[in-house]
């Protein structure tokens, strides 16, 4: 779709510079008077004229909505190179990296639910946690403390450099103490 949005915003632009330069020409007399006066009586005059000059104009003003809606969209990194050797690259997908920070941070009982969101830039991987904590945690403590741990589990098994963790606790969950009768 890129590709085909590109070509369309070429023939676009092109259509316009066009135009720009008929209307040049004829602001400093260098097209004839009587030469847009041939073109608008061809158009009045001429039902086939008609029929193309409106088929054109349609199709202008549909690449314009297309244009003015299209979103140009930066394209995510989908892993981060670990490495890069004589015979290619080494990487490791971002998915695995957001499993491997999930399965570390949920082994704490003390996080009792975590969503891991893992970005890349340059050469590091940034991960943003919203986690639900136990209720009575001491926050400042355990989440120090798991950073650290997470940081260094990412750096030595998945072999990238983490940029910044980011933990959010969104919400403290209640400890479930089973019953014993």
């Amino acid at each position: 779709m890129r590709i085909f949005m590109r070509i369309l915003l070429t023939l676009f632009l092109l259509c316009m510079l066009f135009i720009a330069v008929i209307l040049l020409f004829g602001a400093w007399n260098i097209i004839d008077i009587s030469y847009p006066h041939a073109w608008t009586f061809e158009l009045y005059s001429n039902v086939w004229t008609q029929v193309i000059v409106s088929t054109i104009c349609i199709i202008v003003i549909a690449v314009c909505f297309t244009l003015m809606f299209a979103r140009s969209r930066k394209r995510e990194a989908k892993s981060a190179l670990i490495t890069q050797t004589g015979t290619g690259a080494i990487s490791i997908s971002l998915s695995a990296i957001e499993e491997m920070a999930s399965k570390h941070i949920l082994a704490n009982d003390l996080i009792k639910n975590a969503k891991v969101g893992v970005s890349s830039k340059e050469a590091k991987v940034n991960l943003t946690v919203k986690l639900a904590v136990a209720e009575g945690t001491n926050i400042p403590e355990v989440l120090q403390s798991l950073q650290a741990s997470t940081k260094q589990e990412i750096e030595t098994y998945a072999g990238v450099e983490v940029g910044k963790i980011v933990l959010l606790v969104e919400k403290t969950a209640q400890v479930v103490k089973a019953r014993v009768e």
